[in-house]
């Protein structure tokens, strides 16, 4: 099935987060319905001319079962994006990770199959899904050993759609994705660091890093995440699961070093010791989505770094006005 975005309904299950608010975003741009169904209130400019009238925000519990099959009226895809762990708290509390994200999935995917929904989209995790791996950069058909409950859970949904598509023919896509930064994105959580740097850096604060900096991550411009995210909505391949990254690594010292060139003065750095929950080295290997879905990432680190540090300046605080 090819779909026409001017015709369809979109439901964006964590439209107020930071993927969710620029999915949101992406989707209307193209003429989609959009309905967000999220359990924070509606972000505080939703009456700006890009949002007003052209998405209709559902605040309610992703556990909820009524709330979730009242929001799948008259929706031909829906993406998940809701996520109530972090990978550097998961591993703190195992049990609710599990019940609080892969039961309510059930039981959304189970309200699907019995729906007019044309195929169910998941955010996944390329960077907590293979774990420690043996090498790099890493494909979709590489082991997958992840080290916290947050990217077991992933792996657990991911596992559950193939189910549901060999039980019940749910059709489905799924996009792992490396490190996504971009506007929008929180400055005050663990997850996110660009963001969190950037802030710190132009307000003369001092970045907390956990271990030696060493640590090396394939960081993705959120708006190649979209360009993805749009893209496999039409994807009718043999292939369900691609790599979102940009293919290439660079650790916090290296961040850290074009964040000091981009703001031109040094930074305080403060070094902790390192978390479990962190593995080494994560590079994706983005071929399938080059090759499949015809998607290959646009913005390079160092001028995603200077586009955060200008978007800060211009509005230094986006983050706590939309939380």
């Amino acid at each position: 099935m090819i779909f026409d975005l001017k015709r369809l309904g979109c439901l964006v299950l964590g439209g107020s987060g930071f993927i969710g608010r620029n999915l949101c975003r992406a989707l209307v741009t193209n003429g989609a319905t959009v309905r967000s169904l999220a359990l924070d209130a509606p972000p505080a400019d939703v009456d700006a001319p890009e949002w007003a009238g052209r998405i209709e925000w559902i605040c309610g519990d992703f556990s909820d079962a009524h709330v979730v099959r009242n929001s799948l009226r008259n929706i031909d895809v829906v993406f998940h994006l809701i996520s109530t762990t972090l990978p550097a708290t998961s591993n703190q509390d195992v049990q609710f990770d599990l019940c609080s994200n892969v039961v309510p999935t059930l039981q959304m995917l189970e309200a699907v199959r019995n729906s007019g929904v044309q195929k169910v989209i998941f955010i996944s995790s390329g960077g907590t899904v293979y774990g420690i791996p043996k090498h790099v950069p890493i494909a979709e058909d590489d082991p997958t050993h992840p080290i916290c409950a947050y990217g077991i859970h992933k792996l657990a949904i991911e596992k559950y759609l193939d189910l549901f598509h060999y039980l019940w023919d749910v059709n489905y896509g799924v996009l792992r994705l490396s490190n996504p930064y971009g506007e929008w994105q929180p400055t005050d959580r663990p997850q996110g660091v660009i963001a969190n740097f950037v802030h710190k850096a132009i307000h003369g604060q001092p970045l907390e890093v956990w271990g030696d900096g060493t640590v090396v991550r394939d960081y993705v411009y959120i708006g190649d995440v979209m360009d993805a995210c749009l893209l496999l909505i039409d994807h009718r391949g043999p292939s369900r699961i691609f790599n979102i990254g940009t293919g290439k690594g660079h650790s916090l010292l290296e961040l850290i070093s074009m964040l000091e060139e981009t703001i031109g003065k040094p930074i305080d750095v403060r070094f902790r010791e390192g978390r479990n929950a962190d593995v080494p080295v994560n590079v994706l290997d983005v071929s399938r989505a080059a090759s499949d879905l015809r998607w290959h990432p646009t913005m390079d680190l160092e001028s995603g770094v200077r586009l955060m540090v200008e978007l800060a300046r211009r509005r230094p605080c986006p983050a706590e006005r939309l939380k």
